[in-house]
């Protein structure tokens, strides 16, 4: 561990205080950065030791729950509302007071739709209703996801009022966190009453990740803490500006803090995600990818509650293995975060061009996919550019759309811009294939991205996504190219929309940390989806289908000549939730190691999540729904017993 400096005690030990955990905890981190406010009122031994004996037993710390070697999950089940072992109402209430209060029971989002919570409110259902594609609308919930199916669909946003509303996969109970002690309390509560375990900032993840039938949810999107470190210096060698993000900032948050200071820091495209939790775990791919790789490759410590209660720090120097396996291993798996100390790089110019073509009159969809072909056989002179880009090609009652939203040049200056894609835009326009990009230099990152990003759309129940990404081998042999370009036009050709990136993010950095091989290879990033039919009353076998046909149909064929063999693989983030081979398709060659590290961190799989590492061990009995969903029972699988 780094040396460090005690900069002040408030207290020489801990002590309860009308159920408050007061501050003895040191200011700076053993990675030399200095702690938020939040970060240094923890729970301590001395505090815990104040309590009453069985209160020592819910609420106290296991020294035992890392490194021990203990078998996974003891107990067959997590303890259901309506178990024996489920805790009394009395047992909720002090918690609820050791937590300040922060206790809140779950009321679904859309309650005011039904009459049976009590709260039956047709305007405020409308307003609901109107709303509930935005994102901020279910970040502000403690409970509610943006994708429904994985909830079960049980609330849904229509007037309803002689239906019935369930919490479904909802969460019982949710703390809104506001210091380390209430997530300490809430993880050891979870550990020793054996309930089911999960937290959530935004929701935004797709498998739905901070859902659970029966349990308790760590909330925490209030901590919003940004600060701009100018000099700081890394236990790993890295010299320069930082960013300390909390646990709850959205990217577009730390974009703005980032720029008010004249510098730019990594994040993806969706303003609304959260920065800290699952955009890191899952690897964090960027629009600046082309020059400093994944946002964990710059991530240079975190601050963490582990599966036994303790709060530590995860660097190069402290916890080394941990640190590794928090960048890309996947969110909701090894601790919850507290705060993230990232890597801020120097402004540059930043070109971006928008524009669209489509087939139609003179432009037959044969011509359409040749002018497509030329852009896709230049992805490597493009990513080796350092460019990124976001594009859509949209198949509407057989005729085609491309659309460029945008084409991301870091670096670049329009005479620069315009030579690279000179060879594409020549070749359309010999096509005969109309076109006017619209193509600006913007200054820096951030006023780029506003001008092409944001406004988030979420919550669909009418399709179920997924993605591929494709391996730059695919590109570098002429045979895997024609199979792979075969691929995609296919897809296109036979109605179906796809979404698409043309991205490298590699390890520009020569970073060693969790992040899925398959980004250190890959050259396009393609999203489909599969459409559910009659969304809003599907059956479990409309479900079924739907999935058979994003697996099969959609994502079969890519996933063909993309194999995990070849550095092909998914983005674990916004994943079809039933991909075959999902360890290797999400982890790639890393699995092994992070497997082995779950079981050393988290021996009593405290944490689970959907797909996450070690997930294959336990089972949603969720009945049939048609695809797995969070509303069920946790369970050990059978033949892990």
């Amino acid at each position: 561990m780094a040396p460090f400096t005690v900069a002040f005690r408030l207290f020489a030990a801990a002590v309860l205080i009308d159920g408050i955990v007061a501050d003895p905890v040191v200011s700076r981190a053993p990675s030399g950065a200095y702690r938020f406010a939040y970060e240094k009122k923890t729970l301590t031994d001395e505090a815990v030791a104040q309590l009453s004996s069985e209160e020592q037993k819910l609420f106290g710390f296991d020294d035992r729950a890392v490194g021990a070697g203990l078998s996974r999950g003891s107990r067959e089940c997590k303890v259901y509302p309506g178990d024996a072992d489920w805790p009394m109402e009395k047992t909720w209430d002090r918690f609820d007071e050791l937590v300040d209060g922060a206790l809140i029971p779950t009321i679904p989002l859309a309650s005011a739709c039904y009459k049976n919570w009590g709260v039956y409110d047709p305007a405020k259902c409308a307003a609901i209703a109107k709303s509930f594609t935005d994102p901020y609308l279910h970040e502000a919930d403690p409970t509610s996801n943006m994708w429904p199916i994985f909830q079960g669909k049980t609330c849904l946003a229509f007037d309803r009022p002689n239906g019935t509303c369930s919490l479904g996969s909802y969460p019982t109970y949710a703390v809104n966190v506001s210091s380390v002690a209430h997530i300490q309390l809430a993880l050891n509560f979870a550990r020793n009453a054996n309930l089911r375990l999960v937290i959530k900032n935004t929701g935004h993840d797709y498998l739905g990740k901070s859902l659970g039938a029966g349990a308790l949810s760590i909330w925490t999107h209030n901590l919003k803490n940004i600060d701009f470190v100018e000099n700081y210096k890394s236990d790993s060698g890295y010299e320069g500006s930082a960013l300390k993000v909390g646990a709850g900032a959205t990217v577009r948050e730390v974009y703005q803090v980032a720029d008010k200071h004249g510098v730019t820091a990594l994040g993806g495209i969706c303003e609304s995600v959260g920065y800290a939790g699952g955009y890191v775990a899952g690897g964090g791919h960027t629009p600046m990818s082309g020059y400093y790789g994944m946002a964990a490759d710059n991530v240079e410590a975190l601050e963490v509650v582990t599966a036994d209660g303790r709060f530590v720090t995860a660097s190069n120097s402290s916890n080394p293995d941990l640190y590794w396996a928090l960048r890309g291993g996947g969110g909701g798996t090894f601790g919850v975060a507290t705060s993230v100390i990232i890597r801020a790089h120097p402004k540059m110019p930043i070109v971006t061009s928008v524009f669209s073509f489509k087939s139609g009159g003179n432009i037959t969809n044969e011509i359409f996919w040749q002018g497509l072909r030329k852009y896709f056989e230049m992805f490597i002179p493009f990513t080796d550019a350092h460019t990124y880009s976001y594009f859509w090609i949209w198949a509407t009652n057989g005729t085609l759309e491309f659309q460029m939203t945008p084409f991301f040049a870091p670096n670049h200056t329009i005479k620069s811009f315009n030579e690279l894609v000179k060879p594409w835009f020549d070749h359309l326009h010999d096509l005969g294939i109309d076109f006017t990009p619209n193509t600006t230099l913007h200054d820096s990152f951030y006023p780029a991205y506003n001008a092409n990003w944001g406004h988030d759309m979420v919550a669909g129940i009418n399709a179920i996504p997924g993605n591929r990404l494709f391996p730059r081998g695919n590109w570098e042999d002429p045979e895997k190219f024609e199979k792979t370009f075969a691929a995609i036009r296919d897809h296109s050709m036979k109605g179906k929309s796809l979404g698409g990136y043309h991205q490298a993010p590699r390890n520009r950095l020569n970073i060693d940390n969790a992040v899925s091989s398959a980004f250190r290879h890959v050259i396009t990033f393609l999203i489909g989806a599969a459409i559910v039919e009659n969304a809003e009353n599907a059956t479990s076998a409309d479900m079924a289908k739907a999935v058979d046909v994003l697996t099969n149909d959609v994502l079969g064929p890519w996933r063909a000549v993309s194999p995990e063999s070849d550095f092909g693989g998914s983005y674990l983030n916004e994943a079809n939730v039933m991909e075959p081979n999902w360890q290797q398709s999400f982890y790639g060659v890393q699995y092994p190691r992070l497997l082995e590290l779950k079981k050393k961190w988290d021996p009593k799989s405290v944490f689970y999540a959907p797909t996450a590492v070690g997930s294959e061990e336990w089972e949603v009995q969720d009945g049939d729904q048609g695809t797995q969903t969070q509303n069920g029972r946790l369970c050990k699988v059978q033949e892990a017993r």
